[in-house]
């Protein structure tokens, strides 16, 4: 690996952090958001991909969050209700 194709941050000599199962588990909902800095993310996204133990966990909360999120879309308000709502915010304003 020359210095060009090397992570920023990573010197000729440094090997890229190893995080242990215990630390994995512990970023997964900050993994998935998208909210860890990059070579924290980095980390996790190796480790997941060759630990056997990990992976069945993080695809699971994956999945589990896809649910959640789609579910969330889908959701309709019925259309009286949201009109009473707005009429008991507009009454509250004035």
């Amino acid at each position: 690996m020359n210095d060009q194709e090397r992570p920023e941050g990573i010197g000729p000599h440094e090997a890229p952090e190893e995080l242990s199962c215990e630390e994995s588990l512990a970023l997964v909902y900050e993994f998935l958001d998208g909210e860890l800095p990059a070579e924290r993310n980095e980390a996790v996204r190796r480790h997941v991909q060759k630990c056997r133990r990990c992976y069945p966990h993080f695809d699971f909360e994956r999945i589990f969050l896809d649910y959640v999120n789609e579910a969330g879309r889908a959701a309709v308000a019925n259309p009286d209700l949201e009109r009473r709502i707005r009429a008991l915010i507009a009454e509250d304003e004035a």
